[in-house]
């Protein structure tokens, strides 16, 4: 019987490699060794933003340098830079945004938009906000080209080390996150002229404005999961939502979670899933924490969406460090359960959020009025953890948010796909996005679309988990001077940040790279006097055993 499972395993493996249809996949799905899949969806961030420098991706080109304005090239251009900061700005995010971004983007595609768009959109760099502030050369930050490294990321780029990383996947809408989180569960983004037939729906890049009340009619994922039998639950972050209506990085707070109507949110807007009953809804739309204690229970379902609150959704101005450590958390809680063996775990950004990327997206569809672009978006980080990752693979294939849906269908329903003729709903979608098999780009080349399971040797030794430390201070702020900014206006600092917990922990507070020693103790803040000029502060923890964490993201303290 061994040898029987070993020889169809390494006929999947034949498959994967040969790239066979989703046909011949759903037939060999039973020997594929995955039961449940696990899908976190943080927030903002492009793939140069992340992971520009890893080695062996497709990273920021040598001498790139993004114009001021690209309709006036004399004043000039900003070349990518490293960022430490744990607070960053980014820029405007909307349909429009994105096609100024990519210079056109349907017949041309420069991709030398981004500082432009940022400086253009002051809402999003209000004058106290320390990560838009002037550096003391006077020259504004412009972070919509800054990147990070290991150095502020670690824990991302110990995935990407060890499992896979994905240098071309892009998001499924060309828009914010609302567009991108009704692409995620249902392929579409569309505004309805009657909130009760989906046959009135039409293709919309920014999806109209989310609203208590509003039904969206049209088939999703959720539906054909249900259709199957396969078990679902779209967990939320219980808080504040992190996005705004108008895409902007600040607004007032709108409430999150279970059963609420929000930005990242989709469950309770559907239609089928407002049908089902309030028990329904909330049974597949629990909170975000409920997923540590499915994985306990071993009550875990076959497909899950992991959704942050504002705190820890990286979205600025949350820090980088709270939302890797979330993350973190997660996949901990996954490595650690019984679950680790059959689980594969995908990590995305549901959008770029204003960041630089080098890599123009291939153009898949447009709406109904031949304006705007649909999909795909501008490229985002992706990384994929399982026991049977290719280790160390840097998987280079055209990949979308869609290909999560193509990968759970093979997987479990015998390659069925969202077809809203067969859920006996047709609608006006240019296309069936799981079923695309290739995309065309502005200078017309063409491009196969990639298959997640190449991503997987289901014939090697499963890999041991990986856990890594949730011990990093977050919340990391260095304030000085007036509206709790870091421009200065005394000669004092006072370094603060969140206690780790649980467990006894020290802090060390490193300014420049170099201990405090005043610093070192039990308490989460100190006063530091270091004299004229641009300082950064990090953090980091030791435990009771002596362990020491990796260093926070930074904060800047700039003194005249």
């Amino acid at each position: 019987m061994a040898g029987i499972l070993r020889n169809r395993i390494a006929n999947v493996l034949a498959l994967a490699l040969s790239g066979t249809p989703a046909a011949a996949w759903a037939a060999s799905a039973d020997s594929i060794p995955i039961r449940h899949v696990i899908v976190i969806m943080q927030e903002n961030r492009s793939f140069d933003n992340y992971f520009g420098t890893f080695p062996g991706a497709d990273g920021i080109p040598s001498g790139t340098c993004v114009p001021f304005d690209p309709a006036t090239p004399r004043l000039g251009c900003i070349k990518p830079f490293h960022d430490p900061h744990d607070v960053n700005a980014g820029g405007p995010h909307g349909p429009a945004n994105a096609q100024a971004d990519l210079d056109d983007g349907v017949v041309s595609d420069l991709m030398d938009g981004f500082v432009s768009e940022q400086t253009k959109a002051p809402e999003n760099c209000k004058p106290d906000a320390p990560e838009c502030s002037t550096t003391k050369d006077g020259v504004a930050r412009h972070d919509a080209v800054g990147y990070h490294t290991r150095d502020e990321i670690p824990n991302y780029w110990a995935y990407a080390d060890r499992f896979v990383l994905q240098d071309h996947l892009f998001e499924g809408m060309r828009s914010w996150s609302w567009p991108s989180h009704l692409e995620l569960t249902s392929e579409w983004a569309a505004v309805c002229s009657d909130q009760t037939k989906a046959s009135t729906c039409v293709t919309d890049a920014n999806a109209g404005k989310p609203r208590i009340g509003l039904r969206l009619p049209w088939v999703n994922l959720f539906q054909l999961l249900d259709s199957r039998g396969v078990s679902w639950k779209y967990y939320i972050g219980n808080g504040n939502a992190p996005d705004c209506e108008d895409g902007e990085m600040t607004c007032a707070a709108q409430p999150q979670g279970s059963g609420i109507e929000t930005i990242w949110n989709p469950p309770p807007y559907f239609a089928s899933v407002v049908k089902r009953g309030r028990n329904y809804l909330l049974a597949h739309n629990p909170e975000s924490d409920q997923i540590l204690i499915d994985l306990k229970n071993g009550t875990l379902p076959q497909v899950s969406w992991v959704i942050p609150a504002a705190l820890d959704s990286e979205h600025p101005p949350a820090g980088v460090t709270r939302g890797m450590e979330y993350v973190t958390k997660m996949v901990n809680a996954v490595m650690r359960s019984a679950y680790w063996k059959d689980t594969a775990i995908f990590i995305a950004w549901d959008d770029w959020g204003g960041f630089y990327d080098h890599v123009a997206p291939p153009n898949v569809d447009t709406n109904n009025a031949g304006t705007l672009i649909q999909g795909y978006g501008i490229r985002v980080p992706g990384l994929m953890i399982s026991a049977y990752a290719r280790a160390g693979m840097v998987d280079h294939a055209v990949l979308s948010f869609d290909s999560y849906a193509t990968f759970i269908e093979d997987l479990f329903m015998n390659g069925a796909r969202l077809d809203p003729r067969a859920l006996g709903n047709p609608d006006h979608r240019p296309d069936i996005r799981d079923a695309l098999t290739q995309v065309h780009f502005p200078d017309g080349r063409t491009a196969k679309i990639g298959n997640l399971m190449d991503e997987f040797d289901f014939h090697q030794t499963p890999l041991p988990p990986l856990p890594l430390s949730t011990a990093i201070p977050i919340d990391i702020a260095a304030i000085c001077g007036p509206n709790r900014s870091g421009d200065c206006t005394q000669p004092t600092v006072t370094i603060s940040w969140s206690a780790v917990s649980p467990g006894s922990y020290t802090y060390h507070v490193e300014r420049n790279g170099t201990d405090l020693p005043q610093c070192f103790g039990a308490a989460t803040s100190c006063t530091d006097a270091p004299g004229s000029g641009a300082h950064l502060y990090r953090v980091y923890s030791v435990n009771a055993d002596g362990i020491p964490s990796p260093r926070s993201a930074a904060a800047e303290a700039d003194l005249p």
